[in-house]
């Protein structure tokens, strides 16, 4: 009666524990490893993407290194991607399984800045969901981080790095291109003027446990064209699609008749002669225009600029 215990004793010590296969066959690493590359990786990436944003953008931040992360992929974006943007990226001969978490209050700070000429120093950001024109800039943020990354870990100093279009969540595991595997999730902490939000990066565990940071890098001027994110931004509210609303005089009216007014009741303009129209977007007046007929269709013609403020495309993100 003993010997079938045995057996199914035996059957047990042959199986292979799942995290130990894992470990062996090089997808997993020995948590204080990993951590000790992660920090080294987050010491040397700080200062080359705070040098990568001033040559690029004209920004300056402070990059430090934050909180490291080991679990799944999946695991770690369900537990980061609060208040964030989410981007894939490559970088080729590396790793085509990159992918980076932005808090939105630095994107909503830095699009302020250079779009309405704010101080850093005295933004008052609270996070939210992105606009349009804010989530298409993001992609200047992760652009800058998968370079800074690839001047640091690509064996060949031409490897080609992409960052993808970024989007408001992360995709749900049905709709995930990327494999949930052992995973690493590095953050650095951006400070921009007043503004502070984590910018972190998820890698495969194993991808970093072959990876030898080139520290040569760290006092290289970063590629850039200083200005290109301002260039970027203003042809992005220039492609804009804005809603136009066109406001007429009409005459005044006592209180007393407006309290009286019923359904085909008529109100004359305010001007005998041509029709004055005001033409607005967003609440911002844009141009006086005349009101004209082309056809069937009503229409208006801009005669001159409403307001004294020339500026008034920076209203528009």
């Amino acid at each position: 009666m003993s010997a079938a215990p045995q057996k199914e004793q035996s059957a047990e010590q042959l199986a292979f524990d799942p995290d130990l296969l894992d470990r062996m066959i090089g997808v997993k690493g020995n948590g204080a490893d990993i951590e000790s590359r992660s920090q080294t990786l987050l010491n040397a990436l700080g200062p080359v993407l705070s040098s990568a944003f001033l040559t690029a953008t004209g920004v300056t931040i402070d990059a430090r290194p934050g909180d490291i992360h080991l679990g799944r992929r999946r695991e770690l974006l369900s537990e980061l991607s609060g208040d964030t943007v989410y981007c894939e990226a490559t970088i080729a001969n590396w790793s085509n399984d990159i992918c980076s978490l932005c808090g939105t209050k630095l994107i909503i700070g830095m699009v302020e800045c250079l779009l309405g000429g704010s101080d850093p120093d005295q933004l008052d950001i609270a996070a939210r969901p992105l606009s349009g024109i804010e989530l298409d800039m993001s992609l200047v943020v992760f652009e800058q981080l998968n370079d800074s990354l690839r001047n640091l870990v690509a064996a060949k100093p031409d490897a080609k790095a992409r960052a993808k279009n970024p989007q408001p969540e992360h995709p749900e595991a049905e709709d995930d291109s990327i494999a949930d595997f052992h995973a690493v999730a590095l953050t650095l902490d951006i400070e921009f003027g007043a503004v502070a939000a984590p910018l972190t990066l998820i890698l495969p565990q194993s991808v970093l446990l072959k990876t030898k940071v080139n520290s040569s890098k760290l006092n290289k001027k970063a590629d850039g064209n200083k200005g290109e994110w301002a260039e970027r931004l203003s042809d992005r509210v220039s492609k804009s699609q804005i809603s136009l609303q066109a406001a007429v005089a009409l005459e005044s009216l006592e209180l007393g008749e407006i309290s009286r007014l019923q359904p085909g009741d008529l109100i004359a303009f305010a001007h005998n002669g041509d029709i004055e129209v005001t033409l607005s977007a967003n609440g911002q007046p844009l141009y006086t225009c005349a009101l004209g007929r082309a056809g069937t269709r009503y229409m208006v013609k801009v005669e001159g600029q409403a307001g004294p403020d020339e500026n008034w495309k920076t209203d528009f993100k």
